[in-house]
């Protein structure tokens, strides 16, 4: 009676484990047809200033839960984020590495956490917020040194100031 037991349980686990790795597969699809592909870098040995740490995820930016699994953005790595002649570089290791045009970032923050990782300290994540296609997203990185982290955020503030300095209008 207990092997009975425990192969049922074994076999509803890989059952929900099955629907759930559908529907974020599913997920994945969907969000593909609406939201184009973020651009590469032709140089990522010419990433500037880069910060190591942990690619946490890209989320909606109006809707903090709804992870954008679409084009791997959903999954965690390890990364190093920092300036690429494209723009802000997220060089990922196992997962695909993308760039942010710098005309493209809304804006940059510190959060305590996101989808896929909570720390709870008020600045335990930087979060960029950018324009991929016509949605606005999120992308979390928790650095592995919070002041490399602070330092990178506060240029990246310094660059969209001047941007909007340089262009009050905000056309891009």
């Amino acid at each position: 009676m207990k092997v009975l037991a425990v192969v049922l349980l074994v076999l509803a686990l890989l059952v929900l484990w099955r629907m759930m790795f559908m529907g974020y597969r599913g997920r994945a699809l969907r969000q593909r047809r609406d939201l184009p592909r973020p651009i590469g870098s032709r140089d990522w040995k010419g990433l500037r200033d880069p910060v190591e740490g942990v690619y946490v995820s890209t989320t909606d930016a109006e809707n903090a839960l709804d992870r954008i699994a679409a084009h791997g953005l959903g999954s965690r790595s390890a990364v190093q984020i920092g300036f690429v002649d494209e723009g802000i570089g997220l060089l990922r290791q196992g997962a695909r590495s993308f760039v942010v045009p710098l005309a493209d970032v809304v804006g940059i923050g510190h959060g305590p956490g996101m989808v896929g990782k909570w720390i709870g300290k008020e600045k335990g994540l930087i979060v960029l917020r950018w324009k991929l296609g016509d949605r606005v997203v999120d992308t979390g990185v928790k650095p592995r040194h919070p002041a490399e982290g602070a330092a990178f955020a506060e240029q990246v503030e310094e660059l969209v100031r001047n941007r909007k300095n340089t262009n009050p209008g905000g056309a891009q």
